[in-house]
């Protein structure tokens, strides 16, 4: 129950932040410059995740804010340690990943953006190889100039079962 809570909190505050900063029109240039600035964090990430060794753990530590909300496939809301001790070499490796649909939604003069993706790939997790397709979604605020995630939600997306041939 107290996970549903979690949950529902962090979309409830991601919602309630949009709508608060939706009368603040941002220009299409400032969206765009705002959609560059975080594809390269993306790109960042991704080229790490792909990497390996450090560099995952790297990336969350300089990029998620330290009491970033997230929702695992699960249904987990790990802290911002449990996701850098899940990244650790040795227990997660990411074998492929594709990330493609980005959309951002940009508020607040540029300082706040909603991003949703499409990933498609086969992780690693503790010697278990597994494919994953999933949908995201990310909350980033940008803070003394910086942006840090807030929120962080996977979907995991499942293939309805086949059809049984027709007798």
């Amino acid at each position: 129950m107290d996970t549903v809570r979690k949950t529902l909190t962090a979309m409830l505050l991601a919602g309630a932040l949009a709508g608060v900063v939706t009368a603040q029109t941002v220009s299409k240039e400032k969206a765009e410059a705002v959609k560059n600035e975080i594809m390269k964090i993306e790109d960042e990430k991704l080229a790490g995740l792909l990497k390996g060794g450090s560099e995952p753990v790297d990336w969350i530590i300089k990029y998620d804010a330290e009491d970033i909300a997230q929702t695992n496939i699960d249904g987990s809301n790990p802290t911002k340690a449990q996701i850098e001790a899940g990244l650790q070499p040795g227990f997660f490796k990411m074998h492929s990943m594709k990330q493609d649909g980005h959309r951002f939604r940009v508020y607040d003069n540029g300082n706040v953006a909603v991003v949703t993706y499409h990933a498609l790939g086969v992780l690693e997790r503790n010697g278990k190889v597994t494919p994953r397709e999933s949908n995201f979604s990310d909350v980033w605020v940008k803070q003394n100039g910086a942006w840090l995630r807030v929120l962080h939600e996977e979907r995991e997306i499942t293939k309805p079962p086949a059809a049984a041939p027709a007798q």
